[in-house]
């Protein structure tokens, strides 16, 4: 690796990209918002080589798409070096566990794969000349004193916390793509996503799966702590929209992505039972360690540099995304709320 900054400019997709089909990687293609940007990217006529390594995801959500002739699925950790044939005109990077759940069971996992993951997908795209994005969080403004969030806004972050291998994860992995882009001229971008949501979500850790899943069975909606902190949650149709749009623009600086639009978790619960008709009580429990206060991102800059800001209200999100709930049939989670219930 050269110490000074390398002079390529980098393939840029966006020239005539929305004319002329693109071969696309997709790390992390199998998971939940990794199986609906393969979706969409599939149905805006590009190619699609998705690697996952099936840790936190099944080869199930990416089936529907294995008789497109534009779409590979390739089993693969990326923190082992991967080897793919040209021409690749970008690198999506999107494979890190965000069970919150896994963020005390597998610790070492997450901060490996944000660190050498991210710098293995890195590496692939200054080998390729190719657009990066990386796939970043609101976990790296921590608990930010500033409402809503700016890409300027700085919070406290716990290094050692039961959260840290993810928050200082995605932190390091932003630090990396900057200095991949200012010393080796890679053409990156980073998408800061706020709480996402949605059909085919997978019931772990996060509020809306384990709420929904508990309000089909008739089972109390477990709100811990007050229920007063409030987070925003963007339907995934939305998000990919967003991301999609920045991986095409020229931006290289942080962009959040995510709905303007803040509910506490306390109104959260009591609208997914109401929107279910379930009877499910609502009950506390005590404050989760390291919970952020409030989230809610300020999207004036992905307004102005992409045209985007989401479209879909979360009372009809939430509709759209019950209906897929009531189809899977969701297995029992009351454990789930009780043990590891996050946002």
């Amino acid at each position: 690796m050269s110490g000074s900054r390398s002079t390529k400019t980098g393939r840029r997709p966006e020239s005539g990209s929305e004319s002329r089909v693109l071969r696309l990687l997709v790390a992390g293609g199998a998971g939940f918002i990794g199986s609906h940007l393969c979706d969409l990217l599939i149905r805006r006529g590009h190619r699609v080589l998705c690697v996952d390594n099936f840790c936190c995801s099944s080869p199930k959500s990416v089936d529907q798409f294995l008789r497109c002739k534009r779409f590979q699925l390739l089993e693969h950790d990326i923190l082992t070096p991967l080897d793919v044939p040209a021409p690749l005109d970008g690198v999506l990077h999107l494979a890190t566990p965000a069970d919150p759940q896994l963020f005390r069971a597998r610790p070492v996992q997450i901060a490996r794969t944000a660190a050498l993951g991210t710098a293995a997908m890195l590496d692939l795209a200054r080998t390729h000349n190719c657009r990066f994005l990386l796939a970043s969080s609101d976990a790296v403004y921590g608990d930010p004193l500033e409402q809503p969030q700016k890409e300027s806004s700085f919070g406290p972050l716990d290094p050692v916390g039961p959260r840290s291998a993810y928050d200082e994860g995605k932190r390091f992995a932003e630090s990396l793509t900057m200095a991949y882009h200012v010393q080796e001229g890679v053409d990156t971008a980073i998408a800061r996503i706020f709480h996402s949501y949605g059909e085919g979500m997978p019931i772990d850790g996060r509020l809306i799966p384990t709420y929904l899943a508990n309000a089909l069975r008739g089972e109390p909606l477990i709100v811990l702590g007050t229920g007063r902190q409030t987070r925003s949650f963007c339907h995934v149709d939305d998000v990919v929209e967003g991301v999609l749009a920045l991986f095409l623009s020229g931006c290289h600086q942080p962009v959040n992505i995510g709905s303007p639009h803040r509910v506490s978790v306390l109104s959260l619960a009591r609208l997914i039972a109401k929107l279910v008709g379930s009877s499910s009580p609502v009950q506390f429990g005590p404050p989760l360690a390291g919970d952020r206060r409030s989230r809610c991102p300020d999207i004036s800059l992905a307004a102005r540099l992409l045209g985007w800001q989401p479209r879909i209200p979360l009372k009809e999100g939430l509709r759209r995304t019950i209906v897929d709930a009531r189809r899977l049939a969701p297995s029992p989670c009351s454990a789930i709320a009780q043990g590891g219930l996050s946002a």
